[in-house]
């Protein structure tokens, strides 16, 4: 007998728009828990120009000599709870262009971060449909990869995006990653307006260790829009990358017209 599984896609998002809704008639936001979490953040620099077309005018671009700043950052967790559902294994993924604080919230450089989202996307059906209903236009990716594989001198690090439906961003990072070992707080806000209205999506990690000595690549198509801003189709090592490592972290995912 022949199988396919081209109907269970559909399936998790279409049951994962039911949750969302219901939460959204019970009065409720989206929350989300990530525990047992490694990530890795690269920043790299880009002609503000192109940056700003890709931001609306009223947020306020981080600019230095080098230009714009474009941020990369994948984060793998074995338990992702949305509206405290079940939790379960899930990997997020977005880019974005670094902003100075729209709202006064996470100003210090050292322990927080603010970006406005270009791309999003997740293995984690409930999370994709509650970012949508948000204005979010976040993306689904089953086949999200993040793979870090011990060697004699440090980790492999491979990390490949690919999301589903026409005209996606697919991108991939390759390179080795050290273990994290600076303790720190965190809060890192990602921003998106649409014509909801503006949403955060504010993660808080009480403490987060930290490395910044891994050597990661970043790769996309060059004829892509992330391909255009670099004005190429790669990031040889990333001057500024971030290696994490945290048990628990807590989004709030808020919307104001």
């Amino acid at each position: 007998m022949k199988c396919t599984i081209g109907w269970i896609i559909p399936t998790l998002l279409a049951t994962a728009a039911m949750q969302v809704q219901a939460d959204e008639r019970e009065g409720g936001g989206l929350n989300v828990a990530f525990t047992d979490c490694t990530e890795f953040v690269g920043v790299a620099s880009v002609p503000e120009s192109k940056a700003r077309v890709l931001v609306p005018s009223q947020y306020q671009l981080v600019v230095d000599d080098g230009g714009a700043k474009l941020v990369v950052r994948i984060a793998h967790c074995q338990g992702v709870a949305v509206n405290n559902r079940p939790a379960q294994a899930g990997t997020v993924a977005h880019l974005g262009i670094m902003l100075y604080s729209p709202d006064g919230t996470g100003t210090d450089p050292n322990t927080a971060i603010n970006n406005y989202t270009v791309t999003y996307a997740s293995n984690v059906p409930a999370l994709v449909n509650g970012l949508r209903k948000q204005g979010v236009p976040a993306q689904w990716d089953g086949n999200l990869t993040y793979e870090v594989t011990p060697t004699s001198a440090t980790n492999e690090f491979y990390a490949a995006v690919s999301p589903d439906g026409p005209g996606t961003i697919t991108w991939f990072l390759h390179g080795a990653v050290t273990e994290p070992a600076i303790a720190s707080e965190f809060l890192a806000n990602w921003w998106f307006y649409s014509k909801k209205g503006e949403v955060k999506m504010a993660t808080s990690i009480g403490q987060i260790y930290f490395d910044f000595g891994s050597t990661v690549s970043f790769f996309t198509a060059r004829d892509g829009v992330i391909g255009d801003l670099l004005g190429g189709n790669s990031v040889a090592n990333f001057a500024l990358s971030f290696r994490g490592k945290f048990s628990n972290g807590q989004m709030a995912v808020t919307r104001a017209r």
